[in-house]
């Protein structure tokens, strides 16, 4: 059988990676530092899937074992897994690459010293763009492979990944709740053979960055723009905003501008565009049973509001091809006015206002000069909310 070593066993790495590893017909070793889901896993040899979309119908994933990367012992054992596996995968948040880089390069090392032959997988599967490049370098930091040895021992395939999972019980088991949309692009150019698909599921790509971008500019934005606009309207959930026919409107009418924008920037057809957005983001955050608090997903606004990020990214798009970015620009004014004392970003961003007026705000966190035309469109839907 395969083999396949996942760094994380949360919920990406269970209910994403380690369901699609496993339907491709792997063996999967998981290697985390959560003991008590080691332990469960090494326990129980298997872990239980809830299908949200099938009213949470079970999928049990089995040929899986666990090590503890805290423990001395474990190391050794994940060095010598890495050494003989197939497929390497990550899912740890591509802050934690770093960590984890040690072990890998000392098995990827390994792998060249037992003279085995056959070049690793390498797929960095994180929210991060480029993220397979980040995990790389960081193997190259270590000081323990060289940057030769590293394209000796294997290839690394950048990713873009997107699903939705949540921690679940039912049927009076504890398991991972999936909904059945997904995302897994990969570099099909950087494996050793670009007509080989090494996991079921995944779609194969000539440019990844086209695919990053559109779940960036949409499905990200969307989520994001649904949350400020469910803040100003007093609503709990993304849910509830995607669910009331008004306000889902305006969403889409700015997730719209921006697949006009990655339209003309990529050459996606605005068909598969809007059918993308309906099922990744309007149909699968509607999910029964999904509930994505207002305030989660509008954390971090000074981030998301930042010139390449999900609602300024595809504002400047479209800024650029001539396309219509007022919806856009009107919900960078519905981040504005986000407020939550608990956030430090948003914080920051209200005491800005305060202090220096939402002028100076809109320059800051934007990146749009003032006396622009976006600068002025924002300010006034900014003021028509005040």
């Amino acid at each position: 059988m395969k083999k396949a070593v996942q760094f994380g066993a949360g919920k990406i790495g269970l209910g994403f990676i380690g369901e699609l590893l496993h339907d491709s017909g792997y063996e999967i070793v998981f290697a985390d530092v959560m003991e008590d889901m080691v332990d469960k896993i090494n326990k129980d040899k298997s872990y239980t899937l809830f299908l949200i979309d099938k009213d949470y119908e079970e999928k049990t994933i089995d040929n899986v074992s666990a090590l503890n990367t805290l423990k001395p012992e474990d190391q050794e054992k994940a060095i010598d897994e890495i050494a003989d596996a197939d497929v390497i995968t990550t899912s740890v948040m591509a802050t934690n690459l770093p960590k984890i880089a040690p072990i890998l390069a000392k098995g990827l090392k390994k792998r060249l010293e037992n003279g085995n032959k056959e070049k690793a997988i390498v797929l960095a599967c994180e929210n991060a763009i480029m993220g397979t490049d980040i995990l790389k370098n960081d193997l190259k930091n270590t000081g323990l492979i060289t940057e030769e040895e590293l394209d000796e021992v294997a290839v690394y395939p950048n990713t873009a990944v997107d699903r939705m999972v949540f921690g679940g019980t039912h049927h009076g088991k504890e398991g991972v709740e999936i909904g059945k949309n997904f995302e897994l692009a990969i570099e099909k150019e950087k494996l050793v053979d670009p007509e080989s698909e090494p996991i079921k599921g995944a779609e194969y790509v000539d440019d990844l960055e086209k695919y990053l971008k559109r779940k960036i500019y949409l499905i990200n934005c969307g989520h994001a723009l649904s949350a400020y606009l469910g803040k100003l309207k007093g609503k709990e959930t993304v849910q509830d905003v995607l669910r009331d026919p008004e306000l889902v409107k305006e969403v889409k009418d700015a997730v719209m501008e921006s697949a006009q924008a990655i339209n003309k920037e990529y050459g996606f057809a605005m068909d598969d565009l809007e059918k993308y957005v309906d099922g990744m983001l309007i149909e699968r955050f509607t999910t029964p049973g999904v509930s994505d608090p207002v305030d989660r997903v509008a954390r971090e606004p000074k981030r998301k509001l930042s010139p390449e990020d999900r609602i300024m990214g595809p504002a400047n798009l479209a800024e650029k091809h001539g396309i219509d970015n007022t919806n856009l620009l009107k919900g960078v004014a519905w981040a504005l006015k986000y407020n939550n004392p608990e956030d430090e970003q948003a914080v920051e961003i209200q005491e800005t206002i305060k202090k220096d007026g939402v002028e100076k705000a809109i320059t800051e966190y934007t990146g749009v000069e003032k006396g622009s035309r976006m600068y002025d469109v924002i300010l006034d839907e900014y003021n028509k909310l005040s």
